[in-house]
């Protein structure tokens, strides 16, 4: 579609009214980088632009930390000054009908919808830590794109405000989280002996800069597509593995994604390379570890699930989403307290960049991260005349697969998923292959 002919018709700041008390960043949030993420919804009947604008207003007195600016403090350490400096929120007007939707992803153009930032554009700069642009066309439809700064928030921070702002539009009741980033920096403060914690990876200054120039030339190559698993298909999937493995519990819909997604592309990774999956889990809801489930911040840990060359090629969809999940031992409370032990030691040691996930440099070789977004309220955010009727992000830049709900939520998953050209052609021969067209 390319970049829409448009008029900037409001620009605004908008104030929470109150401030916060000064908060510094965990290891964990500063680990997750100072990025630009763009995030779109697309609405087809739109959106009254007034009442956006004051539930955004609303939304923001119980978010006053969203106000804030990045500082650093004398000693190098990251916070959030709490002051209300603002977020931006702009709207347009588009030429035309609004094109986008399920049949008609944004895909490239994606860009031409917020301005990107750098990190190094967000400490000790007037920079909102999160912003709205909001496109409006002639028959009414709607895109919006909300770009934030990742280090403030994790999927369930993003879209619990999200649906916060949604219900200030509605007239509902808010329900803040809890902001003391306290309670994770004190998680951190255990004294544990991490020695052979492996899941973060602290890489010598040679062999850093070898991995992130790999990692760096591999990103050229990523592309992004977006398949469509319909409900019918996954429900086929679990009912096979119900027949083929009664006494196997909890192989759902994500689990079979992924190990199909895997097997998909195996036969075109490293030979030999063990095939690993590394899967983003949320801190949360991680038994014994003591943080509040309304937690506002980034509480992403990882995992992984081991498989061999040969286990992906012999075995059945169902034998191999039965063990599409981590050791126990990896999502321990003691195991992500060790990753909190040495994200808390590199922050104040202000070393933080020094750290990699090691699911992402697997992904060099026969590993893939999944993100499984299916179960976060993404199409709740109703603005007041309804849910959004489609939500797309930007490509990763490693091998990775999101899984995000249908806009029906019908028990489908759209597949968003960043891998090389021929990793995409060979996921695309398979689901034609099992009569899956893969589109919407």
């Amino acid at each position: 579609m390319g970049k829409p002919r448009r008029t900037l018709v409001s620009s605004q700041r908008i104030h929470s009214g109150g401030t916060a008390p000064r908060q510094y960043l965990t290891g964990v949030d500063i680990l997750h980088g100072h990025v630009c993420v763009p995030l779109i919804f697309v609405y087809k009947k739109g959106f009254d632009l007034c009442v956006a604008e004051q539930g955004l207003r609303e939304a923001l007195k119980h978010y006053p930390l969203l106000s804030g600016r990045y500082k650093k403090d004398a000693e190098g350490q990251v916070f959030s000054d709490g002051q209300d400096h603002g977020i931006d929120f702009r709207v347009y007007r588009c030429e035309g009908p609004m094109p986008y939707g399920e049949h008609q992803p944004l895909g490239k153009d994606l860009k031409h919808f917020y301005k990107a930032f750098m990190p190094w554009q967000v400490i000790d700069k007037d920079q909102p830590l999160i912003q709205a642009n909001v496109h409006q066309y002639e028959d009414g439809g709607i895109v919006m794109c909300v770009y934030m700064v990742h280090s403030t928030f994790d999927g369930t921070s993003f879209f619990g405000f999200m649906v916060n702002w949604s219900r200030a539009c509605r007239g509902l009741p808010l329900e803040p989280p809890s902001f003391d980033r306290g309670v994770m920096i004190k998680a951190g403060q255990t004294g544990l002996d991490t020695q052979g914690f492996e899941l973060l990876r602290q890489p010598g200054i040679v062999d850093g800069v070898v991995t992130m120039t790999r990692l760096g030339w591999r990103a050229l190559g990523i592309r992004k597509e977006i398949f469509r698993i319909p409900a019918q298909a996954i429900q086929r999937w679990k009912d096979q593995a119900e027949a083929e493995l009664p006494d196997a519990k909890g192989v759902n819909a994500g689990k079979l994604v992924t190990a199909y997604v895997l097997r998909a592309l195996s036969p075109l990774m490293p030979p030999g390379a063990p095939r690993r999956v590394g899967m983003a889990l949320d801190m949360r809801y991680v038994r014994g570890l003591s943080l509040p489930r309304n937690y506002f911040g980034n509480g992403l840990c990882y995992a992984q699930a081991h498989y061999t060359e040969q286990e992906l090629a012999q075995q059945s969809l169902s034998v191999l989403a039965d063990r599409c999940k981590p050791p126990a031992d990896e999502v321990s409370a003691e195991t992500v307290s060790k990753l909190l032990t040495v994200a808390e030691h590199h922050r104040q040691k202000k070393s933080i960049w020094r750290l990699i996930f090691k699911p992402a440099v697997d992904t060099l070789a026969g590993g893939i991260v999944q993100n499984n977004l299916s179960l976060l309220p993404i199409y709740d955010v109703d603005m007041g005349r309804g849910t959004p009727d489609w939500y797309e992000t930007f490509a990763m830049t490693i091998r990775m697969m999101a899984l995000v709900s249908t806009p029906a939520k019908d028990g489908g998953i759209d597949l968003h998923m960043a891998a090389s050209r021929a990793e995409l052609q060979a996921l695309r021969a398979c689901l034609q292959a099992d009569g899956l067209s893969g589109k919407a």
